[in-house]
Order: C-alpha cells, then structure tokens, then sequence
C-alpha cells in the first residue's frame, strides 16, 4: 500500500491519542459529574460487568472470523482464529494512533503474509476488510428511514445526528463512487489538479505527485473489490456478516452499560441508533477517535439516562471498546516485534512492507485473472 507507519508517526500519535483523550474525557467528566453520580454510581450493578467483558473479548473474534473467512480462500494457509484476532487487535493499536485507520494496512497486511499467505493475497484481504464496512454502512439508509418517528424531539442527540448526517451520506458515496465509478473520481481529480496548477499556489509537480498516487489507490481498491464479488461474493457476504456481529457486539456493551445503571433501553431501537453512529467513529479524524467518539457517545446515553452519568458511561464504554484492546494490542506488538525482524525493518526504518514494491497488489489481479 506504501502507507508509512514510521516509529515517530506511532509515538507522536500514541501521544496526541493518550493527551487529546484524558483531556476530552476530564472535560466531560467535570461537565457531567455532580452528587447524583456517585448515588447512582453506588447503585451499578456490577454483575454486567462480567458481560460487557465477554462482550469486549467476543467481539474481536468475530472481526478475527472475517480474517479466517477470507483466509480459507488463500492459495497456501489458513489463519488460525486466535491469531487473527491477534492480527486484528495489534492493527487496532496502530489504528488508535494514526488517524482514518490508514496505519492498519501495511501492519495488517505484514502479519497475514507471515501465515505463508502470499502478499498479494495478505493486501488484497485487508483492502478488502477496509471496503466491507463501508458497505455495511449502506444499511444505514433503510435504518434512518424505519427511525424517522424515534428522532423526533429536542434531544442533544437529534441535533447531533442532523449537524453530520450529510457528512457522512458524503464519505459513503464517495467510497461507493470510487468503488463503482472510479473514472468520475479520476475526472474530478484532474479537474481539480488542472485548477491547481492555474493558481499555482502550491508546486504543480506536488499536485500530480499526489494525483497519481490517489489513482493507484483507487484503481486497486475498485479491482480487488470486483475480483471478489465476481468469484468470492458468498465468501465476501460471510466475511461482512462476521463484521456486522463485530460491530453488534460493540454496540451491545453500551446496551450492557445502560442495564447496568438500572436502565431498560429498547433493543432494536439501541442497536439501529448505533448503526446510525458508526460511520462517524469509523472515520473519525483524529487519534483514536478522541473526542469524536466521546461525544458521539455522549449524544447516545444522553437519550436514555440523566446528564450526571453522561461521563462515566462514557468512560466505562471507551475503556471496554477502545482502551483495553489497545493496550492488549500492544502487548502482542511488542512481543512480535522483539523476535520479528522483519517487523523492526517495517517500523523502523522502510515504512512499508518489507522488500516489496507497492504495485505488488498486481499480482492478486493476474492471479485472478488466469484463474
């Protein structure tokens, strides 16, 4: 993919992550705290605390079966469930560091091929494991219309929903414009790249430099993308089936959460709120989320409990969804890297997967072709 993941961009986004967080997450918790917490506080039971562990343990197994899914259709080994749920929780704390989740691709990609999958084959999972949530995303649509009568009223939340709700149906449309109709992006891309060059405001040469590597992104995602839905759809559908329960899970520790405090939400209209919300938090532009996390968070339990316990839910959900899985996963990290040196060379010095030129995503296409 040729995306950096250099150990200044991991130490400088572990620390704006860590700094931007507790910074956010005091300011919530003095915003919200009052003597009514710690009643209400005294009164949680914790019993739900066992399953909203299970729940945060469950949930990167069933992202890790994505892996074993796609996996199974690799041309030399299949990856076993407990280290693709490793895989995936050592690309969660790159991708708590580096916004977009854009570092998770060249690490994803590294410990796959280290299976004896074949690269082409390792890249052209994780590109696909990126696309699929996107995808998902489409449900959204029905969802939001089936809700319309639930986002009636002048909560925080609803106000919140309306401030990004064209945001996000942007960044989802523009996925499925680059997946669907790559050309019209290139088009406008060289539009824009055209119009740049008149103002010269910034050096052409860079403009084109970025232009050119935007197409190469582009042109891979859109072919490994039609690959699979061409030969692999059901293994494609399977593979977004064990993300969706992923992502369920997820949404089920705040529901937990909530029960926790005494408070009975509905189900189905929990769960579809937070369908809703996800795109936000997949793309969140910041390290780790922080902040747009907290807040969207803040937005959802503010619909169903008092503005005394705003910041301890959200603390107790950050902690289980984000904050626990980071740390285990950079415990894995440190472990491979200390006896993988083919991960130092990737980190430390090259950036990019080791002695491997980007195109190689190439392969996976003549392979599929010749098929």
């Amino acid at each position: 993919m040729g995306i950096s993941v250099t150990k200044s961009t991991l130490a400088k986004g572990f620390l704006a992550f860590i700094l931007l967080s507790l910074a956010i997450m005091v300011g919530i918790l003095i915003w919200t705290t009052d003597g009514d917490t710690w009643t209400n506080l005294a009164n949680f039971q914790w019993a739900y605390l066992p399953l909203i562990l299970f729940l945060a343990v469950i949930r990167w197994y069933f992202d890790g079966m994505a892996f074993v899914t796609m996996a199974k259709h690799g041309s030399v080994s299949n990856v076993g469930l407990n280290r693709a749920a490793n895989i995936r929780l050592q690309g969660t704390l790159v991708a708590s560091v580096v916004p977009v989740l854009v570092g998770t691709f060249s690490m994803h990609a590294y410990l796959l091929h280290k299976e004896k999958m074949k690269l082409s084959e390792a890249m052209a999972i994780t590109i696909l494991r990126a696309i699929l949530p996107v995808l998902i995303f489409l449900l959204n649509i029905p969802i939001l219309i089936l809700m319309k009568g639930q986002l009636m009223g002048d909560q925080f939340f609803v106000k919140f929903i309306e401030v990004i709700s064209l945001p996000v149906v942007v960044i989802i449309v523009f996925m499925v414009i680059t997946l669907f109709y790559p050309h019209k992006i290139k088009n406008a891309a060289s539009s824009i790249v055209r119009w740049w060059g008149r103002i010269r405001f910034i050096h052409v040469e860079k403009i084109f430099a970025v232009e050119e590597r935007v197409f190469h992104e582009i042109d891979q995602f859109s072919k490994i993308f039609w690959i699979y839905l061409r030969k692999r759809k059901n293994m494609m559908l399977r593979a977004a089936l064990w993300i969706m329960a992923a992502f369920t899970a997820d949404y089920f520790i705040a529901i937990a959460i909530l029960w926790g405090f005494g408070y009975q939400p509905e189900v189905i209209p929990a769960l579809g709120m937070q369908y809703l919300m996800r795109p936000i938090i997949y793309f969140a532009f910041t390290p780790g989320g922080a902040g747009v996390w907290e807040f969207t968070y803040v937005g959802f339990f503010s619909m169903y409990m008092p503005k005394s316990l705003y910041g301890i839910s959200v603390l107790l959900w950050r902690l289980f969804v984000s904050h626990l899985p980071s740390i285990l996963g950079g415990i894995f990290l440190l472990k491979e890297f200390n006896k993988d040196q083919g991960l130092k060379d990737m980190i430390l010095q090259k950036g990019q997967l080791p002695d491997e030129d980007r195109d190689v995503l190439d392969e996976v296409i003549e392979d599929e072709v010749s098929d």
